[in-house]
């Protein structure tokens, strides 16, 4: 008994990992705007998921239609981030360079990869929790022996996969920057321009 505690405790230990490895990974790929801006998105996702956690375990059954239908979540900011950013870059030059100079890295492959296994799991979880409550199974030995074994893998994929996200600079990313002091060279030439008219 004691061994099973100390397993759920190291399983909801790797559970919340997540949002300090993704605080993390910002940080060292701040300079890369595609990192940045797809790391960004799953802060606010993975923020508003630990924040639930607890208030969804209260609800039993309906905990598992919760996990599987919020990871579904993770899989469209990664593939519709360039559709968020172009809806945001009314407001934000720095979400109209990320909509101009979107790059899907192999990384975010890996990383759909992981976040569509976890759908999946989920699911199972879900279908078997269904079968339960409508009296077809007994017990439910997926969700006791299988479920948290697995999502601690995916976890920890996710967050090796972040962090490799994070560490890398893409030739975009040197493009960017290039831009960017173009623009900040042409700031500082126009106010010297308008400083002289004055003068």
């Amino acid at each position: 008994m004691l061994e099973g505690l100390s397993l759920k405790a190291v399983y909801q230990s790797i559970g919340y990992i997540s949002l300090p490895v993704l605080c993390i990974a910002l940080f060292v790929g701040w300079k890369s705007i595609n990192a940045r801006s797809l790391i960004t998105l799953l802060v606010v996702v993975e923020a508003v998921d630990t924040a639930m956690v607890d208030t969804a375990y209260g609800w039993r059954n309906g905990y598992y239609i919760w996990i599987f239908l919020y990871s579904l979540l993770y899989i469209y900011v990664v593939l519709a981030r360039r559709l968020i950013v172009k809806k945001l870059s009314n407001i934000s030059s720095f979400c109209k360079d990320v909509y101009e100079n979107y790059y899907f890295s192999k990384q975010e492959g890996a990383l759909l990869f992981v976040y569509i296994l976890h759908v999946f799991v989920c699911f199972i979880a879900l279908f078997e929790v269904q079968l339960f409550q409508h009296y077809v199974i007994d017990t439910f030995p997926y969700v006791l022996h299988v479920f948290s074994p697995l999502l601690t893998l995916l976890c920890l994929a996710e967050a090796l996969l972040i962090l490799k996200l994070a560490t890398r600079t893409v030739p975009v990313d040197e493009h960017v920057m290039a831009l960017k002091a173009c623009r900040k060279a042409e700031k500082k030439r126009l106010k010297n321009i308008a400083h002289k008219d004055k003068h």
